[in-house]
């Protein structure tokens, strides 16, 4: 399938904990695209760059203490990753455009949130 060929060694999909474990107990792929909505309902499933973590956890997952954050190696993907910002938007992202399979995450990492209800993804990164 087409791949950015100039997508990083990780990307990043912030996901619920329950709906991952589901995926990942049960064998079958991860179809989640973004809070409350599907790959079925986006036709992508929505991940971000390591700089780009942050502010989407912000805006969407901000108070939330059941967030997982998928670290996904590119490689193990075959389908198509496409960089795009949509609607108007002023930053590309990574989107992955077919359920993603449980192993392409290399790590699933529960994400710890401050005080103010900020989740904290800083140290979970890998800037490669």
């Amino acid at each position: 399938m087409p791949r950015d060929l100039d997508l990083p060694s990780r990307i990043y999909h912030l996901a619920l904990r329950d709906e991952w474990q589901q995926a990942r107990d049960g064998g079958a792929a991860y179809r989640r695209s973004t809070l409350g909505r599907s790959l079925e309902d986006e036709g992508y499933i929505h991940c971000s760059f390591a700089n780009q973590v942050q502010a989407i956890a912000d805006l969407v997952y901000r108070g939330r203490r059941d967030i997982v954050l998928l670290e996904i190696d590119p490689a193990r993907l075959r389908a198509e990753v496409r960089v795009e910002a949509l609607d108007g938007g002023e930053q590309a992202f990574p989107h992955i455009y077919a359920p993603l399979p449980v192993e392409a995450v290399v790590v699933a990492t529960g994400v710890p949130v401050g005080a103010d209800g900020r989740l904290i993804v800083e140290t979970l990164l890998s800037h490669g």
